[in-house]
This record gives structure tokens, C-alpha cells and sequence, in this order.
């Protein structure tokens, strides 16, 4: 049997990817697939698991998989610590991710990028599904592309195909080249210069070439070039950091056990990280009428008197005046939803990808140190 285990966040479409999955599996004859999900709080933005399972027999297990073959996380920031207690040996860990892990268990494919080429907009799970097709010997390309026909709207078809047949070339790709580094370390050969090399991998997609990189190392030692996978292959790659996980033990349990009614919109602890767009205000357009204040399901905007219309926390404002009121939002906690945008009249408020915005605050980090010396 191979399990496959789902982390993601709600309105990234893991359980989606778990039924196409499951349903692409079980298209051949004498192939089983179960699929189910685990929520948790059922709103967007928080943590689910969702499950797989592919046999050649039927299946009467329907407990949660505790160690998978594969683990996929389509957020970065839910891969926390003791992710190795998920996998089976010789699993592998597929994560939506533009950053480097020294693990080669683990395959960054930076999801977000790759289905925003091909959308307009970042939608990483049938990503994972072309990646696993790649991977798994009983998982067709054309069959998760058959699924996808059968299971999604028809306005869907072509671009999530399209994605399906990208992130299958793209991990045939990395598996190909880290093999070939591994046996020709000065000079290799690539799949292109190579046609009958490029044909085979074609039909077998990395699976064979996955073992042969077991067999030479590439794989199970943490000393050789990690997988990764990007939308394009010039994109910068950030270090290695530690990825947050959200943390709920800084509560004093006796003060959170003995209420647990809190004014709406009060949040315990930071988001996690995850938000791929988040609201911008343009004070200039702004009237005041306070929409996105009343309809923020989270109580991020708040009121700020004209002289702090800069400020960017509650920390820096301290008497809001009443006669002109502006809003400034709380990226902390601020979850990317674009309620306050949609209910914005006057168009004060655009959502911008969360990259294009850590980069120009970046640019002005820079900008002023530049300054300063």
C-alpha cells in the first residue's frame, strides 16, 4: 500500500489533490484508492491534514495515516519539527517552498510559482499531483490528467493539465540532473543533449532514476545537492533558515482554561506565515467609511488619527482622533482573505502578492541604509 499524507491550510485545496489523487489511482483495473480529510478549526487559513491511500486491493483501513511514503505540505510554514516521525523509510517529503533544506528527503518545489504561471494565481495542489505522478510507480501522468476531466469543472481543465504536465518535466528534470552530478561531478550530460537518454525519461520519469540516485548516494546522503524545483530557473533561493511553527503553549494554561470568551477578532498568537496577497491601503482614495474596519473577520484594520497614517502596529498609535479616521492594517495577523478589499466602494484597498511586498520592503531596508551611511 502507499499512503500518502496531506498537510495544507484551508482554501489551498488539499483534500482536492487527496480525491484526485485517489481517484486517479484507482482509474486502472485492480487498483484501490480511499481519500479523507482531518479539519481542524474549519476557516481559511487553518492547518488540515487530508489522506490517501493506493493499494491493489480493497481497502478497509480507514484510520489516519501516522507515516506516509509521501508527505506533502503545500504551506512551508507547517513543516515543523519531527517531520521525520511522518515519513517510512525511504519516504520522501514533497514541499511547496522556494527555500533550501539540507535534508535530501526533501523536495522543494516552489508550487506557488508554477501554478501563479499558469493561473494567475497561487494554487499549489494539483502541482503535487504532476510531482507524484513523477514519482510514484502507481500513479499515471494521464491518468491524474483524466481525473482532473472527470472531477473539476471544465473551465479547469486546461490549465491544471497544464500544471500537471509542468511539474512532471520540472521533478523528471531535478532528478535527472542530481543523478547525473552524482556519476560526472566536473562535466555531466543533459537529458536534452542526450535524445535517446530524454526519451527514456520520458516514459519512466524519474522513479528509476530516483533508485539509481539511492544507489549512488544522492539520495540518503545529507552531504549531495538537495532536489529543488523552480518555476524559473534563475529564481533566487533564500538561505536556510528555521521555519516557524504556530505556537500555542506561550498561553498561560490556567488563565486560557478559565475563559475562553475573548472580545471578537481578538487573536492569542500570530499567523503562522501563511498569506500569498495581502491588502495595501491607499490613504489617498481612503474616506473613512470604515467597511473594511467592520468587516475584517479578524479585526486587523484598525482606526488611526491622520497624523499616524503610517503607523503599521498597534503599538505606535495612541489616541485615534475623532474627527478624521484613517485605517492601517496589522500584517501579524492579517491572513490575506480580501474581504476588506471586496467591500471597499472607492478602491482604496488592492491585494499584492505577499512576494512582490517583502521585496519592496526589502528595497527600502536597503534604501535606507543606504541612507544612513
Amino acid at each position: 500500500m502507499i499512503e500518502v499524507l496531506w498537510h495544507g491550510r484551508g482554501g489551498q485545496g488539499a483534500f482536492t489533490a487527496a480525491r484526485l489523487l485517489g481517484a486517479a489511482a484507482s482509474l486502472a483495473d485492480g487498483r484501490y484508492a480511499l481519500a479523507f480529510p482531518s479539519f481542524g478549526p474549519e476557516r481559511r487559513g487553518a492547518p488540515m491534514r487530508a489522506f490517501t491511500k493506493l493499494s491493489d486491493a480493497p481497502i478497509g483501513d480507514r484510520s489516519a495515516i501516522t507515516q506516509a511514503d509521501y508527505v506533502i505540505y503545500l504551506d512551508d510554514t507547517l513543516l515543523g519539527e519531527g517531520w521525520e516521525d511522518e515519513l517510512k523509510p525511504g519516504g520522501v517529503v514533497l514541499i511547496n517552498s522556494v527555500q533550501t533544506f539540507d535534508d535530501n528527503r526533501i523536495l522543494a518545489i516552489d508550487a506557488d510559482g508554477i501554478s501563479a504561471d499558469i493561473l494567475g494565481r497561487p494554487i499549489p495542489n494539483t502541482v503535487f499531483l504532476g510531482a507524484l505522478s513523477a514519482l510514484c510507480d502507481q500513479l499515471k501522468r494521464e491518468d491524474v490528467q483524466e481525473a482532473i476531466r472527470q472531477y473539476m469543472p471544465e473551465k479547469l481543465h486546461a490549465k491544471n493539465s497544464a500544471i500537471v504536465d509542468a511539474a512532471f518535466h520540472q521533478v523528471v528534470e531535478c532528478v535527472d540532473e542530481t543523478v547525473s552530478a552524482a556519476h560526472h561531478p566536473v562535466q555531466s550530460v543533459s537529458a536534452t543533449s542526450c535524445p535517446e537518454r530524454s526519451a527514456q525519461r520520458e516514459v519512466e520519469g524519474p522513479r528509476a532514476a530516483t533508485a539509481e540516485a539511492r544507489a549512488v548516494g544522492t539520495v540518503e546522503d545529507p552531504s549531495t545537492p538537495h532536489l529543488r524545483c523552480s518555476a524559473q530557473d534563475d529564481k533566487p533561493v533564500r538561505p536556510s533558515v528555521h521555519i516557524p511553527t504556530l505556537r500555542t503553549d506561550e498561553l498561560d494554561p490556567t488563565s486560557y482554561a478559565r475563559t475562553t470568551c475573548f472580545e471578537a477578532g481578538y487573536l492569542v498568537a500570530k499567523n503562522a506565515g501563511w498569506r500569498n496577497i495581502r491588502p495595501v491601503v491607499d490613504l489617498s482614495a481612503c474616506t473613512g467609511c470604515l467597511q473594511c474596519y467592520l468587516y475584517c473577520p479578524d479585526g486587523t484594520i484598525y482606526k488611526v488619527p491622520s497624523a499616524c497614517q503610517s503607523a503599521e502596529t498597534l503599538a505606535d498609535v495612541i489616541q485615534p482622533a475623532r474627527n478624521q479616521t484613517f485605517v492601517a492594517i496589522d500584517y501579524d495577523f492579517c491572513k490575506g482573505c480580501g474581504i476588506c478589499a471586496r467591500m471597499c466602494k472607492f478602491g482604496a484597498i488592492a491585494m499584492i502578492s505577499e512576494k512582490e511586498a517583502l521585496a519592496a520592503e526589502t528595497a527600502g531596508d536597503l534604501e535606507s541604509e543606504a541612507s544612513a551611511r
